[in-house]
């Protein structure tokens, strides 16, 4: 197995070639994000109940993990950029299924379409950086990608924000629009990699994957309504059982599609660290954010979009900067563990900040978030490219979103079920503490789901409740998310520097 990189290498691209990347990035980046601003009036406008409000939180993400290993391998068979063309047709409709969708199953399947062919963008893409980065560039392009896909993708996120303000249906045309644009310059821009993979490569191992992730994360969905449902645990369980055929396949097959011998890599398992701090932590963070300020400060959608632009704007500038010293030296150890300390910090802040009246409390938390998984996102980019072998590139190389999307998948799915759970307990405690009947408080209860729906307030006493509820479950959720941060960055920074060590004594 060579770890070089592939051998179509081509240098004299267009030198809008990587921003184009990043816009192509960008395009997938914004669509979750804005599925997770117009999700409030999804959910009311749809009549979602809480799995159902997990599974359509989740499910493009949960599409992309499931798949984009396999569309990378296709990728590898058709040619790259004939790939990206496909993906952006798919992704295209996917969206404009999930705009027309006149009921949760429709649009939660639109999300799936979506996420296919978007995780089939992102993943083409950033494949695209080594191919096209010049010699011993491989960080600032991968620092230019970040910065191109971060301006684009705040453009491209409050443009959705402002339009789910008018109408959660409106934002979703907005993909459609932005990836019928980038067809023709994908065409003129971007060079023809010819393809690398022509023999078969195993199907069951890739079924495996597929049904593995679909069955493990649609079990995680559903903790959002029910800790205790034999369906909950039984599907991730199944889920668990399935995956691990697909490790056990790609030892025993003669044409694996993947090399499960990079989980034995140290620098490969730092990159999964790496990427579980930016796409757990931003998935927790952007959404929680979002829907506190929905919920319980009673922003509008289009009020968000701009309430999250501090945040996205550090992004951009983060990228840069970061970039920059990455390319200066810095190394991707000292990256990562600066990305674990900035993020543990602004989930601190956003816990003091739990019981404001004003988003602007939020915002330096926000800001400390966004540098932090930014930090993370460099080493976790430039770690898994230089870790792909060239015979596995594309599947290698669209694992990064895999993972990515796992991670964001679990953030979303089981921060939603955090708060859920702890705002329904809290409620409970407070009502009953105040000698409500068990009647009562079931009554409550389902009035706090109402609201949830539709926007229509229960009595003062019931919201009273649900909103301190909501704001103790949301500080819990922000120190769990600081020290799981933390811990994941000192993991994958000291593997970084057991083989920096090995690497020395050389």
């Amino acid at each position: 197995m060579t770890t070089t990189p592939p051998t179509s290498v081509v240098r004299s691209a267009h030198t809008l070639a990587i921003p184009l990347l990043g816009v192509l990035a960008a395009v997938q980046g914004s669509a979750p994000n804005i599925a997770a601003t117009a999700l409030v009036g999804a959910s009311r406008g749809l009549d979602m109940v809480g799995g159902d409000q997990a599974l359509a939180a989740s499910m493009q993400t949960l599409a992309i993990a499931a798949s984009v290993i396999t569309t990378g391998l296709l990728a590898d068979r058709i040619g790259r950029r004939r790939m990206l063309v496909a993906a952006l047709v798919t992704g295209l409709v996917g969206q404009l299924i999930v705009a027309a969708a006149p009921m949760a199953l429709v649009y939660i399947l639109g999300q799936a379409v979506t996420g296919v062919g978007l995780g089939a963008v992102y993943a083409a893409a950033f494949a695209y950086i080594q191919v096209l980065a010049a010699p011993g560039r491989l960080p600032a392009a991968v620092a230019t990608f970040a910065a191109c896909s971060g301006a684009a993708g705040v453009l491209f996120t409050f443009s959705g924000g402002l339009l789910a303000g008018v109408d959660w249906r409106l934002a979703f045309v907005l993909v459609p629009v932005l990836s019928a644009l980038c067809i023709p310059a994908v065409l003129v821009l971007l060079p023809s990699v010819a393809p690398t993979v022509t023999e078969k490569r195993d199907v069951g191992g890739q079924v495996a994957l597929i049904t593995g992730m679909v069955v493990f994360l649609f079990g995680v969905s559903q903790l959002a309504s029910s800790l205790t449902s034999p369906l909950t645990w039984g599907a991730m369980a199944l889920g668990v059982v399935l995956l691990g055929v697909f490790v056990w396949s790609q030892t025993r097959v003669a044409n694996p599609f993947f090399p499960v011998a990079l989980f034995r890599r140290p620098l490969f398992l730092a990159a999964l660290c790496a990427g579980f701090v930016f796409n757990a932590g931003g998935a927790v963070a952007f959404l929680q954010l979002s829907n506190l300020w929905q919920y319980v400060l009673a922003l509008t959608p289009s009020s968000v979009a701009v309430w999250q632009l501090p945040v996205s704007l550090t992004s951009i500038v983060g990228a840069i900067v970061l970039g920059r010293l990455m390319t200066r030296g810095m190394s991707p150890q000292t990256s990562l563990l600066v990305g674990g300390i900035l993020s543990a910090a602004g989930f601190g802040a956003a816990f003091l900040a739990r019981d404001a009246s004003t988003p602007l409390a939020f915002v330096p938390a926000g800001i400390l978030i966004a540098f932090g998984i930014t930090a993370a996102a460099l080493p976790y980019g430039t770690l898994v490219l230089s870790e792909a072998p060239a015979d596995f590139y594309g599947p290698v190389t669209s694992s990064r979103t895999t993972f990515g999307q796992l991670f964001s998948s679990l953030g979303t799915a089981l921060s939603t079920a955090m708060i859920t759970q702890l705002t329904i307990s809290g409620i409970t405690a407070r009502l009953s503490a105040a000698g409500l009947t068990d009647a009562a408080v079931h009554t409550a209860l389902v009035g706090v789901g109402t609201y949830a729906k539709d926007g229509t307030r229960p009595e003062a006493q019931v919201f009273d409740a649900a909103v301190a509820a909501y704001r103790d479950g949301f500080g819990v959720l922000m120190v769990g998310m600081a020290v799981v941060a933390l811990a994941a960055s000192i993991v994958g920074s000291t593997l970084i520097a057991r083989v920096a060590g090995r690497a020395d004594l050389r």
